[in-house]
């Protein structure tokens, strides 16, 4: 196999293993476009979803409700039950089956009963649009800091709220979603790079769960940084060189957020504990000795084991060394 097939190899695997299902898209898409007919048409959606840079299965999908009172951010309870009452009364009459619609402080959560993957559900979170706009003449928002959160952790914040209350901060999901979008038009593999490399860091999660700290929109940006400055790469290139240069992003935080320079967004690597970092680093070195076996290749075959290899981690038992299963799977979303 020359470098070429190789890599048309790897991206077939992702799209076949680690891309959402197209009848998962196709569900999504239905249940996104009733929820925004609820609503208007005033929101839209938000988060690796919205990016294309979700894996296989999705569990649930974020999406703004756009309001330019900024009074809400001083009390969002009064908006957040206009828009629980809203929607309980539309989804009586509509054909989705529905678990429950629920409140928090600063979001109303549709659980749905009729996923074909299991669990889904959609975060509808009101955000202040602001009048500055980002490099593509689009509006910033004031949203609610859970909204940087995935959702289990989103909701631990929500429990903790009543200690710390949930501040608001400035955000540019358009300006996210235009950027990833205009590194694929540029190059395909972007977003193909970026499943693969967090197809390894879920499996690190699920092997490990809270003891591994590696952030997915962390790996995401790392990703996106590299094909800014190296548009012509293909997915093995980018892999292998987003490994050997993530021990340099865990030294410190160093990406700044979109809407707000003075704000990093991996801000939470300057409180990793060392184990937290080591563990990191090692699994990060497994990775990266099999991603160096993709160029070496000889068939379809041998680049489907190698990245069933990386992207299925198994955490040892005490006292034995680190193993990797090469049984095939399909990992949970990030």
């Amino acid at each position: 196999m020359n470098d070429s097939s190789i890599n048309d190899a790897v991206n077939n695997y992702v799209r076949d293993h680690l891309s959402p299902k197209p009848e998962q898209r196709e569900y999504i898409s239905e249940k996104y476009n009733e929820l925004k007919l609820f609503l208007g048409g005033v929101c839209f959606r938000t988060g690796s979803y919205a990016r294309y840079t979700a894996i296989d299965p999705v569990h649930d999908l974020d999406v703004i409700y756009p309001v330019t009172n900024v009074a809400v951010r001083d009390n969002p309870t009064i908006l957040v039950n206009q828009l629980l009452a809203q929607l309980k009364e539309q989804y009586k009459a509509s054909s989705t089956k529905i678990k429950q619609i629920y409140a928090q402080t600063h979001s109303v959560t549709i659980e749905l009963a009729d996923f074909p993957e299991g669990d889904f559900s959609i975060d509808v979170v009101p955000a202040i649009e602001l009048t500055e706009k980002n490099n593509y003449g689009q509006s910033l928002y004031s949203v609610p800091e859970i909204l940087r959160l995935n959702h289990r952790n989103r909701q631990q914040r929500y429990e903790r709220s009543a200690e710390r209350p949930i501040g608001w901060i400035k955000s540019d999901p358009r300006g996210y979603i235009k950027a990833a979008s205009d590194l694929n038009d540029a190059n395909g593999d972007f977003r193909h790079a970026t499943k693969l490399i967090k197809g390894w860091r879920h499996a690190c999660k699920m092997a490990y769960q809270d003891d591994f700290k590696l952030k997915s929109f962390h790996l995401e940006r790392i990703v996106s940084l590299y094909f800014e400055s190296n548009q012509d790469s293909s997915t093995v290139e980018a892999i292998v060189a987003c490994l050997v240069g993530l021990p340099d992003y865990l030294d410190q935080a160093q990406i700044p957020d979109r809407a707000d320079s003075g704000r990093l967004i991996d801000e939470y690597v300057n409180e990793i504990s060392v184990p937290e970092r080591n563990l990191i680093l090692r699994l990060q070195g497994g990775a990266l000795a099999i991603a160096k076996q993709l160029p070496l290749c000889s068939s379809d075959e041998e680049v489907s084991s190698n990245i069933t290899a990386l992207t299925t981690v198994v955490k040892p038992r005490t006292g034995t060394p680190a193993t990797r299963s090469v049984t095939p799977r399909q990992p949970w979303a990030c």
